[in-house]
């Protein structure tokens, strides 16, 4: 978030009811919940999205902390509401209907102007082969670039849990690489995996 010094006065105001502060709030942070709930194949990302502020603006009152304490408690929330997803579907997803746009774009030119839509599909098909808790911490980690400890304070899991997942994603994310030099659907994997050492 980068609400920095205004972050109380916003918080405060939200607290009390009004409208422009929970603009605000929505904002700064639904953009980044609907990116790690889409990337977790949420069956409705911007349903969950909305079930998400619902939670905050209920229990907004029992919150104390920092900017950086907010943004992972409303992550915190975003996983739990996942789950229970999850567990009203009987399933854990593990691609989305992405997919078929990934495949589409293999098989059909893209234009250079679409380049992120490949890279976004590639991405997507890589991930698509971890376990759904390797997927969350890659995407906390480095795509919304949270601590370690954030990350297993969102995850419900210990410091050294996280630690061994990251490292278990990224092994596997690099045997795929190997296991596929020639794909070049897979080089925008790779360039995000060099990021991500």
């Amino acid at each position: 978030m980068s609400l920095e010094s205004r972050f109380d006065d916003v918080l405060s105001a939200a607290t009390d009811g009004a409208d422009w502060a929970w603009e605000e709030l929505y904002r700064e942070l639904a953009p980044g919940l609907l990116k790690f709930l889409t990337g977790q194949g949420a069956s409705d990302p911007e349903d969950c999205v909305g079930e998400v502020f619902v939670h905050m603006v209920r229990r907004l009152g029992t919150f104390e902390g920092t900017e950086a304490q907010f943004r992972a408690w409303a992550f915190t929330i975003a996983r739990h509401q996942l789950i229970d997803q999850w567990r009203r579907d009987k399933r854990r997803p593990l691609s989305s209907d992405r997919d078929v746009v990934a495949a589409a774009d293999r098989l059909t030119p893209v234009d250079p102007e679409e380049s992120a839509t490949v890279q976004r599909a590639a991405i997507d098909q890589i991930l698509s082969g971890l376990s759904t808790d390797q997927r969350s911490v890659l995407l906390l980690r480095f795509l919304h670039q949270f601590t370690i400890p954030e990350t297993a304070s969102i995850m419900g899991k210990t410091e050294g849990a996280i630690r061994v997942l990251q490292h278990r994603a990224l092994h596997a994310l690099r045997r795929t690489l190997a296991e596929h030099p020639d794909d070049a659907w897979l080089l925008p994997a790779a360039a995000f995996l060099g990021d991500s050492q």
